[in-house]
């Protein structure tokens, strides 16, 4: 779980490190729509929700 709530997910400034962590009791509630997510990002298409808010950025 993450300390402001929403869990992170996408790219890192290292590269080919993705997250989809920080879910904390929801994980496998949550675990398709994030896996689907962070693999949009990786293979470069548009994921279905916006990651404003959800990216390690947010802590930068």
């Amino acid at each position: 779980m993450m300390p402001d709530g929403p869990s992170v997910l996408g790219e890192t400034q290292l590269r080919n490190l993705y997250i989809n962590a920080g879910h904390g009791s929801t994980g496998r509630a949550m675990a398709m729509g994030s896996g689907c997510t962070v693999a949009d990002v990786i293979t470069g298409r548009k994921p279905a929700i916006d990651l404003a808010g959800l990216t390690l950025g947010r802590y930068c």
